[in-house]
Parts: C-alpha cells; structure tokens; sequence
C-alpha cells in the first residue's frame, strides 16, 4: 500500500470510492467535494494505483483537527487501511490537543475509534450538532 499526503484525485476516483460506501450524497456536486478536499489535509492510500480509502481533515494546525471523512472500499476493509490511514493523521496532528470526529453510529466504528483512544462525546459531556444542507 502507498499513502500520499494532499494528492491529485481524479472525479472518477473519488466516485467510486465514495459510492463504493454508498456516499452518494458526498459525489452528487463532485466539483464541491474536488474544492473541499483541495482546502482539506488528505491522506489517501493506493493498492497497485488504485485509490482504496482516504483521511480528509479540517484543522487550524494549532488547536484542534476535525476529521470529516475516513472512507476504505469495502474489498479493502479489515485490512489496516483505515487504521494506518488514522495513525498516519494523528502523527502528523501530533502536537494538536484535539481531535474531533464525526462519524455515523455504529458498533463498527465505536469499535474502531475506541481503539484509536477516541472517547464518544457523551463521555466527555459533548454533544454534536449538525446542519446539513444537502438533505432535501
């Protein structure tokens, strides 16, 4: 597998991978998505050149990081991608104090972050609001 920091994504590719995890909404305005990985830190990984997941973070480089998206094709998942991806991150975020995902509820991904040391924010007396203009 390579990783490569803030890469040139293709449309296609980040078609199929978004859909390939059915995050059809992400590619529906696939010009926006290109502009908001260009503004983001992205770490994405390529099996014989192929794009099968990325990290895209949102940080002030100071003080806190939001990590918006981890995706990882589904032929490719339960292979450490995702977690080298994130490990990779928060290497990279070392010196920032606060790391906040938002990510869909399930065991899954409980699992997963809690394994990174995340904690869910009810745990920490923090909540999550969102507003999401694209749900129609």
């Amino acid at each position: 597998m390579d990783l490569i920091v803030n890469p040139r994504l293709t449309k296609n590719e980040l078609i199929k991978l978004y859909s390939s995890v059915d995050w059809q909404k992400d590619v529906e305005n696939i010009d926006n998505l290109k502009k908001g990985l260009r503004k983001s830190f992205v770490i994405a990984a390529y099996e014989d050149k192929k794009l099968v997941g990325l990290v895209r973070a949102l940080s002030d480089f100071s003080t806190v990081v939001y990590v918006q998206d981890l995706l990882v094709c589904p032929e490719f998942q339960g292979k450490r991608i995702g977690k080298t991806l994130m490990l990779h991150l928060l290497n990279y975020f070392a010196a920032v104090g606060q790391i906040i995902i938002a990510a869909k509820p399930n065991n899954d991904a409980r699992k997963f972050f809690h394994y990174l040391g995340f904690q869910e924010g009810c745990d920490r007396h923090l909540s999550a609001y969102v507003m999401d203009r694209r749900v129609r």
